[in-house]
């Protein structure tokens, strides 16, 4: 049986339910901006009404209800899309990486420009031409050494700022792991939280959001896969591999390979291989291990090419006295040490212009050497020197530029993805405003009501005086 103040009650409930209803609605504003933040609403829901089926109970026209109440504070939020986010961030930050690596190799390159490898190789060939016509003349000579020790200072110097790069890559595994640790902490310490606020009955919203958040940028960095848990907490997993489970997280390591060199990343714990397939963390690892070494070795066999069949070729030959022979024009063995022949470069007499003994005007030695550059001996004997940098270079630039389409169409798909997150989960300051308003309304009308009740009950209390 209602009391003489049951409506009062339900406009003192109506009045607390549109209070706080304005009060989300101020939150969701106050968030419009927030990265991350997903929208909230009150739910509404009728409280128990008078007239509870019962063997007692007095007979009435009918229930009468008695009031409204906030059941639930929703974060609105969909889980498909979130999980659709997550995995082409991982595709995102592979390409992202790799343009950024490969526009550090472009630069090395510096191709095609006039100080780049490409014009030193022609810069080589034609000082060969030019001492093939003038085999006698010292300027000519001289100018071969010259150029003949830039090219070999280009193609050391190329190498060697391949091998920084491959160093600079290998710290960057080490920084991206620590961000992965780093990131893995923070939501292991959020799913703490969530699962104190869940137990308690009240819904953490904001904490999820920043969970959310912290687990779009971990998917950026690495390959990750989400299940849900109890109390609204989220697993995570490498390859199969817990990373996250519930409030626990699982370390990665950068373990530095004596044999190698290089970090090897590998579970803390159990010191085995993590299983990274996406992410930046697989492109530095990629190109690390595999692309610029690739580069590295092809660099090596060009330097290689040249050493050993310009030698046989010079080594067969006769110096401008006409008696001095056996003397290679290259001195090394690869690319690291990869120079002219220090006797060549202090005494110019000794380069091996001619075929034959005591014929200084012979130059047939020079066009054998003039005949390498269309030797096809490079990569399993289907190209010469020139197509054998030509193609590594456009294959680098290739590449590159697939990488760059890869990372727009990912970009493109991504921004739609985060449309559809955002007609779901966005602030809309228009819409607020009218909710506002409708709300705004309802307390006033509420406050009414109580003030209403209020003036019967003061009518009922002067009566009776």
């Amino acid at each position: 049986m209602s009391s003489s103040f049951f409506g009062f009650t339900i406009g003192v409930k109506a009045l607390s339910a549109s209070q706080k209803a304005l009060e989300v609605i101020s939150h969701n504003v106050a968030n419009i901006n927030t990265e991350g933040y997903k929208k909230q609403e009150v739910v509404l829901t009728t409280t128990m009404p008078e007239g509870i089926p019962a063997i007692n109970r007095l007979i009435t026209a009918g229930q009468l209800g008695s009031g409204v109440e906030v059941s639930a504070i929703r974060r609105l939020h969909d889980h498909y899309i979130e999980r659709e986010l997550n995995k082409e961030l991982q595709n995102s930050g592979k390409w992202e990486q790799s343009v950024k690596i490969f526009e550090n190799i472009e630069s090395i390159f510096n191709e095609p420009t006039e100080n780049g490898l490409r014009e030193m190789m022609d810069l080589y060939w034609n000082s060969w031409r030019e001492l093939e016509n003038f085999p006698e003349n010292y300027s000519v000579r001289k100018n071969l050494v010259e150029n003949s020790k830039s090219f070999c200072n280009l193609l050391k110097s190329t190498y060697q700022k391949l091998i920084n790069l491959k160093k600079d890559l290998n710290t960057e595994a080490k920084i991206k792991v620590e961000d992965i640790n780093n990131l893995t902490s923070q939501i292991k310490q959020l799913n703490s939280l969530i699962k104190e606020v869940v137990i308690n009955g009240d819904s953490p919203n904001d904490l999820m959001d920043k969970r959310d958040l912290l687990i779009n940028q971990l998917s950026k960095l690495v390959n990750i896969d989400l299940k849900s848990s109890n109390f609204n907490q989220v697993n995570i997993f490498i390859g199969g591999t817990a990373i996250v489970r519930e409030n626990n997280s699982f370390n990665l390591e950068a373990n530095l390979n004596a044999a190698t060199g290089v970090y090897d990343i590998l579970w803390k714990d159990t010191l085995r291989p993590v299983d990274i397939e996406n992410g930046e963390l697989f492109a530095i690892l990629n190109f690390r291990d595999n692309y610029i070494p690739d580069i590295l070795k092809k660099l090596d066999d060009l330097a290689g090419f040249f050493i050993e069949n310009t030698n046989l070729i010079h080594s067969s030959g006769y110096g401008l006295d006409g008696i001095s022979t056996g003397y290679n024009f290259f001195s090394g063995t690869g690319v690291l040490d990869f120079n002219v022949n220090s006797e060549i470069d202090n005494n110019l007499n000794l380069i091996a212009a001619a075929a034959t003994p005591n014929k200084p005007g012979d130059n047939l030695n020079v066009s054998e050497i003039l005949n390498l550059r269309d030797l096809r001996i490079l990569d399993s004997n289907s190209s010469t020197s020139d197509e054998f940098y030509n193609n590594m270079i456009i294959k680098i630039g290739v590449e590159a530029q697939q990488c760059v389409r890869e990372g727009k169409n990912s970009d493109l798909l991504i921004n739609k993805i985060n449309l559809r997150k955002e007609s779901v989960s966005g602030v809309s300051l228009d819409e607020e405003l009218v909710n506002m308003l409708k709300f705004q309304h309802s307390y006033n009308a509420a406050a009414k009501v109580i003030s209403t009740m209020d003036s019967l009950f003061e009518t009922i209390i002067k009566n009776l005086a």
